[in-house]
């Protein structure tokens, strides 16, 4: 873990409480030799002594620079040693200890486990009134505030933008919220903001909102403006890939996807396997299959890939490789849901429209049968849409009187609810009527106009009902 912690150290320290803007390149060469030190020995008190006097030697006028020092301590916890270095700077009046004071207040923010804010905060004002142009220090505060009072965190920003006109403050407040996972704020401050202005990180982290959100027609469109701005970001091309599927638009989905795989930027298993979705939705089977294996070469433990790999199949029209695949998907996947079970169902139903005869037909309608009856055991909640879609296979199996005894364990099971919602009422309209027709059917009419008749207690103005009593 140690080790874990100093590779961090290197990543973070130059983004902390100096600015990404004015790093100075000659004090970022000087501090990789001392993370890398500290790095190799993590439990060695002196490690990286010597380097890091020599830097001291050489950057001790540079306040930036021994805030960036103070930096590789605060990741490591070494508070003290942080701290002293800002107590320096701030006793030093030659420099300004605007730095100095942001170091202190990233300090407080990291000890304070109340969450108060006060701490933190205080240091971050005195850094803004040392230099009302230190853009880290308003969003720090308005970062640690979020959580006691967003408007005033909020108006933090503003008061930044007073003094920084092109500063983005909705996208700031955006992704403040966004850490948070306060998704639905975090779209609101998005959609105030000025485009024109956004970072590619930002059209990213709003792009990756919207689709969070299932929102995939505003991620398109953002996607679109990024892109414009960013022609060649092959994260936003990410986002655009990932709703262009959900959308079903998967030419432009495998546009993105070259668009993101012509960058140099690290790919993980979730772009190959959504871009094989991609893939197969544009009937390109032979790169989708080179898509599917690379993304389960990647991360053997995710067996999502199977269902594209089951789709492709069933696209080429080889339902029996299509059953193999979906069924180890569904002895493999701790998530599978009520839809990939169907889809295990449906495939046996298009097994069956292509079979010959009719037995052959018969033993593909049972198969999805089954598969439903496992579902009741698995999903009980839905008993009564997967009793309709069981319904549906024994109707096409001319099995009436097998169709009429799942209506009636449709009807039993909506009417043991306390209340009726639209899906339910929709539920018993079907079933009811069905049963009704059935009965008129077999010679019982008595039992059939009574079913008529509970049609109009959920409907009244259904006119088959109606027409079936004479009315």
């Amino acid at each position: 873990m140690k080790s874990i912690k100093y590779l961090l150290a290197g990543a973070l320290i130059l983004g902390m409480s100096t600015p990404a803007m004015a790093q100075s390149e000659s004090y970022q060469t000087a501090l990789n030799p001392i993370i890398s030190a500290l790095e190799a020995a993590p439990d060695d008190p002196k490690a990286g002594k010597t380097l890091i006097k020599a830097y001291e030697k050489t950057f001790r006028k540079d306040e930036q620079a021994m805030v960036a020092l103070a930096n590789v301590y605060l990741v490591q916890h070494k508070f003290d040693l942080a701290t002293a270095i800002a107590d320096n700077i701030i006793s030093n009046k030659k420099m300004n200890g605007t730095y100095a004071y942001l170091l202190l207040g990233d300090i407080a923010a990291i000890q304070d486990s109340i969450g108060n804010a006060g701490a933190a905060a205080e240091k971050y004002q005195i850094a803004i009134s040392l230099d009302p142009h230190n853009v880290a220090a308003y969003e720090r505060y308005a970062r640690v505030y979020r959580h006691v009072n967003s408007d005033l965190a909020v108006k933090k920003l503003e008061e930044l933008r007073s003094v920084e006109p092109n500063y983005p403050v909705e996208a700031t407040a955006a992704e403040i919220m966004l850490k948070d996972r306060k998704y639905a704020e975090a779209l609101k401050w998005y959609d105030k903001a000025d485009r024109s202005i956004l970072s590619e990180d930002n059209f990213y982290n709003y792009g990756f909102t919207t689709y969070i959100l299932k929102k995939y027609d505003a991620a398109l469109d953002v996607v679109k403006s990024g892109l414009a701005k960013f022609p060649n970001s092959e994260y936003i091309a990410r986002i655009g890939m990932m709703a262009a599927v959900e959308k079903g638009n998967f030419a432009d989905a495998v546009n993105f996807a070259q668009k993101m795989f012509a960058g140099s930027g690290k790919k993980v298993a979730n772009d190959y396997a959504v871009y094989a979705k991609a893939l197969v939705g544009n009937k390109q089977y032979d790169e989708a299959l080179t898509n599917i294996n690379k993304a389960m070469e990647l991360d053997k433990t995710d067996v999502e890939p199977l269902k594209t790999l089951a789709s492709l199949y069933i696209a080429q029209g080889d339902e029996t490789k299509a059953l193999e695949v979906q069924q180890e998907y569904l002895s493999k996947s701790k998530k599978a849901t009520s839809n990939d079970w169907n889809t295990l169902a449906q495939t046996y139903v298009a097994m069956a429209d292509k079979a010959a005869d009719k037995a052959a037909k018969d033993v593909c309608y049972d198969k999805a049968m089954e598969v439903y009856e496992t579902m009741i055991t698995k999903f009980p909640s839905i008993s009564d849409w997967i009793w309709l879609n069981e319904s549906n296979v024994a109707y096409m199996k001319n099995d009436a009187d097998k169709v009429a005894k799942i209506y009636e364990k449709v009807a039993a099971f909506e009417e043991a609810k306390t209340s009726l919602d639209a899906t339910s009422k929709e539920y018993l309209e079907t079933v009811y009527y069905g049963l009704g027709y059935y009965y008129s059917k077999t010679g019982n009419q008595e039992l059939a106009n009574d079913y008529y008749k509970k049609v109009l207690t959920v409907n009244p103005d259904n006119e088959n009902a109606k027409k079936a009593l004479g009315m």
